[in-house]
């Protein structure tokens, strides 16, 4: 059973039962590890990256610990996403190396258990998915170009769950700046609309 914060306790359209019992998983981790529970707001995010500091230690001792691990923290960052801006759970299969979080205003999605491997590794040098975010050709270079403006940020600041969801944000709104420039000023994407940004893992 969810406890109190989760998504249902907002009057929110919950997400997938297992991605519900997967991040309630996480939300209990960090309460046991550091006695806070968390929200699934966006500023419980770096009570997260702190708990998986610790975490990530441990996994480099016990790798097979990294599946389990990342598949319920990424389904809590997902969660934060989810309900900070308008998208929806794609789950073509039961393996989380599939799994995305779409966006419906604007084209953009991402596998969000592939940042938590990266947070726990601090690298994308692991056995996850791709962090890589799906983006029209156009608006991933002007993100791009926006991100090298910014000041240089630490190793260890950039595989940051909060420092990517910073990203994410500006992803989106790079995207709602090309969908303005295309004279588009609302627009609805479906599950269907993402179907050929898909690349199966292999064929890449």
């Amino acid at each position: 059973m969810a406890t109190a914060g989760g998504p249902e306790d907002l009057g929110i359209t919950l997400p997938p039962p297992e991605i519900a019992e997967l991040a309630e998983a996480a939300r209990q981790y960090v309460l046991t590890a550091v006695g806070t529970e968390l929200d699934y707001s966006p500023e419980t995010l770096p009570l997260l990256d702190h708990y998986l500091r610790g975490a990530g230690e441990n996994v480099r001792e016990r790798p097979e610990l990294a599946e389990l691990l990342a598949r319920s923290v990424g389904a809590y960052f997902g969660e934060v996403v989810r309900l900070a801006l308008p998208s929806f759970w794609r789950l073509p299969s039961s393996d989380a190396r599939d799994w995305q979080v779409c966006l419906e205003q604007v084209f953009l999605a991402f596998n969000p258990t592939a940042f938590a491997w990266d947070a726990l590794f601090e690298s994308a040098d692991h056995d996850g998915p791709s962090s890589e975010l799906v983006l029209d050709r156009e608006d991933r270079e002007a993100l791009e170009q926006r991100l090298a403006a910014l000041p240089p940020v630490s190793e260890s600041e950039y595989w940051l769950l909060s420092t990517r969801f910073e990203v994410i944000e500006m992803a989106a709104d790079q995207a709602r700046l090309g969908l303005a420039r295309a004279g588009l000023s609302r627009v609805e994407y479906g599950p269907a609309d993402y179907e050929p940004a898909v690349v199966p893992i292999g064929q890449a």
